[in-house]
């Protein structure tokens, strides 16, 4: 199997930060490691969040973890990002105090946050302070520096979230059903080009494929069916746009035992071929 997601990290880090316009990534799920935290400096981007189409621009911040779903499809030809990648091990014991079900109801409903030019500034000296522990910290201080500014980050978030009263109502709390869609999604990544079933991934959430059908519907807006295939479709585009591999060889890769019915597919869900997508004219970078 070919791994074609897009990584933040140099080869052999298990950690990333700096600046990018991200056009290397397009067409490619990004590897958002165990958090990534975005903040956008310049121009703007259209990407997908969970299969959901949104606007990246100047000032707004994203923050990704391991259970969501990130490709950037466009960006403007000033655009720019600073860039945090942070390893699970390096997070999850600050993501363990954050309790607030609230927080967690907000993070995952708004993956995208518009700041004021405060909050910008602040978010832009801690991607700084973040990337100098990285990169210059002495190595016996690194891990204390580090957990003690992610979590000043995400208890500053929070603060703020009070502060403005932007919280969503105690009715959409982030239960054990956005905890079961979160795994949905890890679970998707994971066995996608194998199994396209619904009822495999219930199976293996120890679900019912109609309990799975409210989960999506409730935090995705979706069925189970169209979120995977909105995942297959992201998958064929990345092969398309970053591999030389033919259509034939996608089917094979993406465990479709025909390739003109994946050619079917894609153009149901697309409405242009794979040959055509493939075409550079057919998907430009810039908005």
């Amino acid at each position: 199997m070919v791994n074609i997601k897009y990584t933040l990290c140099a080869e052999g880090q298990r950690y990333g930060a700096g600046e990018s316009n991200l056009k290397e990534s397009l067409g490619r799920p990004l590897d958002s490691n165990g958090c990534t935290v975005f903040l956008c400096t310049a121009g703007c981007a259209v990407v997908f969040i969970n299969f959901q189409k949104c606007v990246l621009k100047r000032g707004d911040v994203v923050f990704l973890f391991s259970d969501i779903v990130f490709a950037a499809d466009k960006v403007s030809n000033l655009f720019s990002v600073l860039y945090i990648s942070l390893p699970d091990e390096a997070v999850e014991e600050t993501l363990y105090k954050l309790t607030s079900i609230s927080f967690w109801d907000f993070i995952y409903g708004n993956p995208i946050c518009r700041t004021s030019e405060k909050q910008y500034a602040l978010l832009y000296g801690w991607c700084q302070q973040t990337r100098w522990i990285l990169e210059d910290c002495m190595p016996e201080n690194r891990q204390v520096l580090l957990s003690n500014n992610v979590y000043n980050l995400f208890t500053a978030v929070d603060s703020e979230l009070k502060r403005e009263s932007v919280y969503l109502s105690n009715k959409s709390k982030r239960d054990r059903g956005w905890t079961l869609a979160g795994k949905f999604a890890t679970l998707l990544a994971e066995y996608c080009h194998v199994n396209r079933d619904v009822k495999f991934y219930a199976d293996k959430l120890c679900i019912t494929p109609d309990y799975l059908y409210k989960l999506t519907q409730k935090t995705m807006g979706m069925s189970p069916k169209e979120v995977i295939d909105q995942q297959i479709i992201v998958e064929i585009k990345t092969y398309l746009l970053n591999t030389d591999l033919s259509v034939k060889n996608i089917a094979s890769e993406l465990n479709f035992e025909d390739p003109s019915y994946m050619c079917r597919f894609f153009r149901r869900m697309t409405g242009v071929s794979p040959i055509s997508y493939r075409n550079p004219g057919a998907h430009s970078e810039i908005l």
